[in-house]
């Protein structure tokens, strides 16, 4: 594995005047009360700032999805070799004890995927359907969404599909706790908590599923060499891609690779124990970081499996408990959590509670 330092996709998503002001606001707060643990902070916010908190986080996400679409349209465009559709997937469990997985599908068009969230696409998508419990009609409950790129025709490259998806999914006030308290580190120094170092995820990803384990290797190695040709946009907005090769001038590669781990070809004993497989890689582009995951078709079936079933349910009760035990050996950490819980999901007012106070003002 190479590694090097580099800024989360949060933090990079935070280069706003007012979010700027609001992480830095509640980390001068956090440093205050753990400088005198005994002593009682009191944290305040306007109504109208607390509104302009949350409509310039939706616009960053709503920017950094923008993006992340943007590359895969780029990556699509030279791997499926022609055109695509665009369907848009939604995961859910119908209403019970008992867990029942359910999948949705539906081609959308570019203009629907550049404008909508895509949280809102899934729930907007959900909320066209009722389960009947009892005598009653209910909604259903989102698990995950993602975006499939699908080829009109099978392409030469031996790429199946594409896939983008961000995993933020509907817990954003849990990701700015966990960057306010740099949670990746936190759990990699404390050696009880770094069992749970997998559930710290990234928030903008994609995928690149190709026919076999093969095909994956080669496609890996394209994506490190690929360069784009000046003047090759077409009149659809793709934007072809080429290797790049000794006599073309162009020296700037697409993609910026920070990190590789290989769950492809590696000894049987640093392989995933659910069997699942892939090349995943962190890369920068345009000065963002994406995870991009090279993987064969035969395990993004087996993921999708696990993503609409009793494991992906599994995942997420473990990286709750995560949070809860960290919340447990850093009781500032638990408070930041209601609160932003509170000031992103719920409505905005004032509570109380050990060595704080939060103070919302009309």
């Amino acid at each position: 594995m190479i590694s090097k330092p580099t800024q989360s996709p949060l933090f990079l998503a935070m280069h706003d005047p007012v979010l700027h002001t609001f992480v830095s606001y509640l980390t001068e707060k956090k440093e205050e009360q753990r400088a005198n643990p005994e002593s009682t902070i009191s944290i305040e916010f306007s109504r109208a700032f607390i509104t302009s908190v949350k409509e310039a986080f939706r616009q960053k996400i709503l920017d950094g999805e923008r993006h992340l679409h943007m590359l895969a349209h780029l990556l699509a465009s030279a791997l499926l070799e022609g055109d695509f559709e665009l369907h848009s997937n939604v995961i859910g469990m119908l209403p019970g004890h008992e867990e029942r997985p359910f999948l949705i599908r539906e081609r959308i068009t570019r203009n629907t995927l550049f404008t909508i969230m895509d949280i809102d696409l899934g729930n907007q998508m959900l909320d066209n359907f009722r389960y009947r419990q009892g005598r009653s009609w209910v909604p259903l409950e989102l698990a995950a969404n993602f975006i499939e790129y699908l080829p009109l025709s099978r392409p030469s490259s031996g790429v199946n599909r594409l896939t983008s998806r961000v995993k933020a999914e509907e817990e954003l006030w849990n990701k700015v706790t966990d960057e306010i308290f740099h949670l990746d580190e936190l759990v990699t120094r404390d050696k009880h908590l770094r069992q749970y170092s997998k559930y710290v995820k990234d928030i903008f990803g994609m995928k690149i599923v190709c026919e076999d384990e093969a095909i994956c290797l080669r496609v890996h190695d394209r994506l490190q060499e690929l360069t784009i040709e000046p003047d090759s946009e077409t009149g659809n907005g793709h934007v072809f891609l080429a290797p790049q090769s000794e006599t073309e001038l162009v020296t700037s590669k697409i993609l910026q690779f920070v990190e590789t781990k290989d769950y492809l070809t590696c000894s049987a004993s640093e392989m995933k124990k659910t069997g699942w497989k892939a090349l995943k890689s962190v890369a920068k582009w345009n000065n963002r970081l994406f995870e991009i995951q090279v993987q064969p078709l035969a395990n993004y079936y087996l993921e999708l499996d696990h993503m609409s079933g009793p494991s992906h349910h599994s995942f997420k009760v473990q990286r709750d408990s995560m949070r809860e035990e960290v919340a447990a050996r850093v009781p500032l950490y638990g408070f930041y959590r209601k609160l932003l819980r509170m000031l992103f999901k719920e409505s905005d007012v004032s509570f109380e509670c050990e060595h704080a106070s939060v103070v919302i003002k009309d």
